[in-house]
């Protein structure tokens, strides 16, 4: 059964004057650290979050349990009230509920970075994208097809995951937390290294996971390619979104 909580870190709200809100929904298995999607100084804007908490809450977030749609459903529903102009949601695997939020609520709505993927692939030519995952199997045809790609582009990604022994493993997967965050970036750095040399035709780099927005800067400077992830995706979205005074319903 999973629950929804709230963590002091995860609940703050910016001062900022003048600037729509954010209403982030988060994975509460861990406690965010700055640079991450889920922390509250990860963004120059408003935000207010909300954590999903739960003893299987990972393996429901990998295959976006439709058990655990009502949940996000109901935080964002909350976070919209309490005046969200937007709503985020910071796992990648939340890709199958993109259409069912987009329609439930009254504000627009980005359940994962990989939405970025069919604009990525429009402006990089022939070439193909790399997407480093928390875990590379969750990145299925299901997954995919949420995100806006059609079954043709799918070809043009090569896709890598952080689920094998390995610091992310034991500090994000198994919940043991973000206490070595240079590990975390070595270990992708690595990956990410590895896969370019093989793939001479990768043009950019998404970032599937929220927590592995800490790797970005590192990677666009090891490997001088684009890097994409939820900063990137939320930016975009919130650049668009107008002021407005209380609540939407």
């Amino acid at each position: 059964m999973t629950t929804i909580g709230t963590n002091p870190a995860q609940h703050r709200t910016h001062t900022a004057q003048s600037q729509p809100m954010m209403g982030v929904v988060t994975l509460g298995h861990i406690d965010p650290v700055q640079g991450t999607a889920a922390h509250n100084e990860s963004f120059p804007w408003p935000t207010r979050w909300r954590a999903l908490t739960g003893e299987n809450l990972i393996a429901q977030a990998l295959s976006a349990d439709p058990t655990l749609y009502p949940d996000v459903l109901q935080s964002a529903r909350d976070l919209v009230a309490q005046g969200a102009q937007s709503i985020l949601t910071t796992c990648g695997y939340f890709t199958p509920y993109q259409a069912d939020l987009a329609k439930a609520l009254p504000v627009p709505v980005l359940t994962s970075s990989l939405l970025q993927l069919p604009g990525i692939l429009a402006v990089i030519g022939e070439k193909k994208v790399l997407v480093l995952a928390a875990n590379a199997a969750a990145v299925d045809a299901r997954c995919l097809a949420g995100s806006g790609l059609k079954q043709d582009e799918q070809d043009r990604l090569v896709i890598r995951g952080l689920e094998g022994p390995g610091p992310f493993r034991e500090q994000v997967l198994k919940a043991d937390g973000l206490h070595d965050v240079p590990s975390i970036i070595k270990q992708a750095s690595q990956v990410v290294s590895r896969t370019v040399a093989a793939h001479g035709a990768i043009g950019a780099i998404l970032l599937e996971c929220g927590d592995l927005c800490l790797a970005a800067q590192p990677l666009r400077a090891v490997t001088g390619l684009p890097v994409f992830d939820y900063i990137t995706a939320a930016s975009w979205l919130q650049s668009s979104v107008p002021v407005t005074t209380g609540p939407r319903r």
